[in-house]
């Protein structure tokens, strides 16, 4: 039975909960920032709206994002899923109600995405219609164009 993937925003009542969640080992040479960063840095820097990210009423996730640095633009930004639930199907729902998010609320008609060369998470954002338009030695840099879509 397929679990109903939703978004809750981060609040005082669940970040903790949050805190906890964390990728393999293994994953942290890809993804190093624990989620506790990122809630400090929404806040004071990146003006990130966060959301965790749950299978039914359990905290699997983190998803973030707001405007790019244009204004304009929209980014993703943390996106984790937690160890424990990875590989069963949770990525890309969960992108899509972000997705769904920016363009509503934020009325977004791009957004990009950076994620690590070893991030396998490349699939899921070529499956959505994220193209890559640049590449650096490290990561690659992807965007989506909601008008086409």
């Amino acid at each position: 039975m397929s679990k109903k993937i939703t978004l809750e925003a981060l609040t005082v009542d669940n970040w903790l909960k949050i805190c906890d969640l964390s990728v393999a080992e293994e994953q942290k040479e890809i993804f190093p920032i624990p989620n506790v960063y990122w809630i400090g840095i929404s806040r004071y820097e990146e003006k990130s709206e966060l959301f965790a990210i749950k299978a039914d009423d359990e905290y699997i996730g983190l998803i973030g994002g707001g405007y790019d640095e244009d204004g304009i633009t929209g980014y993703i930004n943390p996106f984790m899923i937690d160890h424990r639930y990875q590989k069963h199907n949770y990525a890309k729902p969960a992108l899509m109600l972000m997705i769904g998010y920016l363009r509503e609320k934020l009325g977004v008609k791009q957004i990009n995405v950076n994620h690590s060369k070893e991030n396998f998470v490349g699939k899921i954002y070529e499956s959505l219609g994220f193209y890559m338009y640049n590449e650096t030695d490290s990561e690659y840099q992807r965007q989506i164009d909601l008008r086409n879509l």
